[in-house]
């Protein structure tokens, strides 16, 4: 309450307060009655109804006015009167006059404010009559439902009318919990006048009489659909793939634990698909983020068309998705497998170029009801990399073989992480010869591990490295062990020869690895002459990537080895592309070629051109005098069983001593 209050005593008030003022000055100067009474009155009631509008600031406002005109009017006339005696009667009346008016002023305020609030937050209150079964409502009640006041009249069962179908039941369950006397909060859908789906709170109390029976049912109303929206907008988020819009991963094992149970209770199949797209991260890498993300919104709408509806499609993270397909036998899954290769196999046009990307997949399926959905979809997992190690592009199933594979993988995993630090790891060995004069020119440095679990083949705990990032540290730990070797060597009078080092494809195109490799050498005091670092042909499938780091090893003078040259697709595009120190010649060709002339024959030429392009070349597994022989004449390089097999430095120094330095002398 403040003095601006006066401000909403409207215009009429103070027109007829003016009135009463010149009436009074009137009746006083021509009126032969004693009419002070009636004023006083008349002034009254105005001091009530300028509170009322106006609060106390305004009942006092017009109190002065009219009180000074009546002072002035009753001193001229009888100013004998106006005794306190006289006056305490007129200031009782004064007090009782603003007090009413105030307390009405009030009442007018708070109803106003109560009024905008409702109007403001979408509440309207109702109550239910449970004797005549008439239910009343509150105004705002027609506006939350927007229609007229009068359509509700005409109707009172509207509210019941426009409630959405699947909730009418929610609303006769809280119907029959408030007539037994209990209190209801229930969220009901229903449809407004233009046609759209909003969302009411409705929250009653009954009341109930001394004898137990329940006479009324009172309540309150809100329009909650903001709050809803903005909880299925946040829903959303949380569960649906904002790319592709399909659900994330939370959301698929959520729903797949309730599909298992549903499927053991009825015995129902249930198949999990882990579907990973091959070169995803090429079209990344060499097109864009953009183009890979349209690539993955193609993908995700195509393997959608080829589902049954009944099917869930998942993208759980990259361009990895999960399948949950319920009720199909293993022969329906596999026809679905070949589909789903057939189908998404097929090119993809975005912008202008056509891009291929095909799927290896991996399923899993609840055969003795014992999985979870996390275990289920680790199965998947484990079930697509075997996919994916059998050439890709094709569908595998988990097995109890499987089973026993994914337990020792994850068993070495743990193991591995620990083997530089327990000093579980070890370098191996492998001469490298001059096959025509007998001489040696170098050596492999081959990794090795022992653990609690035995010694671990390399190509069972290499891949799992690759796979954890772990390649990276045991691989720096390999080049500085190599490092080390050659100041052994050296130390001990050995002639020095190069060794060699096999690398990643993850360590070359590290941004740090040169510097890594420089800091080595320098630390180690080695000259980079006697390093050879082994790249795989997969190397150079990043060649764009690559190459940087390829050239600086050479400026390094780290001597650059192709392995396994000859069985990629592309092996002759990438000594074009680089020039490189060593070519070394798969085993594969050197077996077969002498059971077959024409592979005999690409051994020779393969030969040649590194020849032609001064390069060493270096054939590995040789294992008998037969292979000797065959390679003689050819001036190449050699290493196997045939000289030696991979042994450790001790044994590797001792046979040096015992083998090649008798034979120099």
């Amino acid at each position: 309450m403040s003095p601006f209050s006066i401000k909403k005593v409207p215009l009429f008030l103070w027109i007829i307060g003016i009135f009463v003022i010149a009436i009074t000055i009137y009746m006083e100067e021509y009126a032969s009655l004693q009419t002070m009474g009636f004023y006083w009155y008349v002034s009254l009631i105005m001091v009530v109804l300028f509170s009322y509008y106006g609060g106390i600031f305004g009942g006092i406002t017009i109190f002065i006015i009219l009180g000074g005109v009546y002072m002035i009017m009753g001193i001229i006339s009888s100013p004998n009167e106006l005794s306190v005696e006289n006056l305490f009667p007129y200031v009782i009346g004064l007090f009782i006059a603003l007090s009413i008016g105030t307390l009405g002023w009030k009442i007018k305020t708070n109803e106003a404010q109560l009024k905008t609030i409702f109007e403001n937050n979408d509440i309207t209150f109702w109550t239910w009559d449970l004797e005549t079964n008439e239910q009343t409502f509150s105004e705002g009640y027609a506006e939350i439902y927007g229609v007229t006041s009068e359509k509700l009249k005409e109707n009172p069962n509207h509210w019941m009318d426009v409630v959405h179908p699947e909730d009418k039941k929610i609303i006769q369950e809280a119907h029959l919990q408030q007539k037994a006397g209990k209190k209801t909060s229930i969220t009901y859908r229903f449809y407004h006048a233009n046609g759209e789906i909003r969302w009411l709170e409705d929250r009653a109390t009954p009341y109930v009489e001394k004898d137990g029976t329940v006479s009324r049912v009172d309540g309150v109303i809100f329009d909650v659909t903001d709050q809803k929206r903005a909880e299925q907008k946040m829903n959303h988020l949380i569960h649906y793939d904002s790319l592709t819009g399909l659900t994330n991963r939370k959301w698929f094992q959520n729903y797949l634990d309730t599909a298992l149970l549903s499927s053991k209770k009825y015995g129902r199949p249930l198949a999990v698909m882990f579907i990973d797209f091959d070169n995803f991260k090429r079209v990344n890498d060499t097109l864009g983020h953009s183009v890979g993300d349209e690539l993955l919104i193609k993908i995700a709408n195509r393997l959608k068309t080829i589902l049954r509806p009944s099917d869930v499609v998942s993208r759980q993270s990259g361009d990895e998705f999960l399948v949950l397909a319920e009720g199909r036998s293993l022969a329906e899954i596999e026809n679905l497998s070949q589909k789903i290769i057939k189908e998404m196999s097929s090119p993809y046009s975005i912008n202008g170029i056509e891009i291929i990307s095909t799927p290896s997949i991996g399923i899993s399926m609840n055969i003795d009801h014992k999985d979870n959905a996390e275990s289920l979809i680790k199965k998947a997992d484990f079930a697509m990399f075997l996919a994916k190690e059998n050439g890709k592009n094709n569908y595998q199933f988990y097995n109890d073989e499987l089973n026993k594979k994914m337990k020792r993988k994850m068993i070495l995993e743990t193991y591995l992480h620990k083997a530089i630090e327990n000093n579980e790891l070890t370098v191996h060995y492998q001469p490298q010869f001059d096959i025509s004069t007998y001489r040696m020119v170098g050596a492999e440095a081959l990794l090795r591990w022992k653990c609690e679990l035995g010694h671990i083949p390399p190509d069972e705990f290499i891949p799992i490295a690759e796979e954890t990032g772990l390649i990276m540290p045991i691989g720096e730990w390999v080049i500085r062990q190599a490092c080390m070797d050659i100041k052994r060597f050296k130390n001990k009078n050995i002639n020095l020869f190069p060794i060699s080092v096999n690398i990643s494809t993850r360590q070359l195109m590290a941004p740090t690895f040169i510097d890594r490799i420089r800091s080595i050498l320098l630390e180690e005091e080695v000259d980079p002459n006697y390093l050879t670092l082994e790249i795989t042909e997969s190397s150079f499938l990043y060649y764009e990537d690559a190459k940087n780091n390829i050239l600086e090893l050479r400026n390094l003078g780290v001597r650059v080895s192709l392995d396994d040259f000859g069985i990629g697709y592309s092996s002759l595009s990438m000594i074009r592309n680089i020039k490189i120190d060593e070519l070394k010649i798969d085993r594969s060709f050197l077996n077969d070629s002498l059971k077959n002339n024409r592979v005999k024959s690409l051994l020779e030429a393969i030969i040649q051109i590194g020849k032609r392009i001064n390069t060493k070349v270096v054939v590995e597994g040789i294992e008998t005098k037969e292979q000797i022989e065959l390679l003689s004449s050819h001036g190449v390089y050699g290493q196997g069983y045939f000289y030696s097999k991979p042994i450790p430095i001790n044994e590797f120094e001792s046979w040096y001593i015992e083998t090649i330095g008798k034979a120099k002398t």
